[in-house]
């Protein structure tokens, strides 16, 4: 086997078949929505980020949602 095929069989099929890949999977973009952009109306409701309050499990104290070291806010 020559050194000109060696090399194109190990080094240029690889490059080949991803090139092929990166063709396939890059080649439309699937449906994206429009960007929000800030000078649009927000027309959403709020979203509280945040979980009711934790069960108390027997432990002799109660746990709360928003508390810490700096207090319940």
């Amino acid at each position: 086997m020559s050194t000109a095929l060696t090399h194109s069989l190990l080094g240029g099929v690889p490059l080949l078949l991803a090139l092929v890949l990166a063709a396939l999977i890059f080649r439309r973009k699937g449906p994206h929505p429009a960007t929000y952009k800030l000078t649009d109306e927000w027309t959403h409701e709020p979203i509280l980020w945040a979980s009711d309050e934790p069960a108390d499990h027997g432990h002799g104290t109660h746990l709360t949602v928003g508390g810490g070291a700096s207090g319940k806010w």
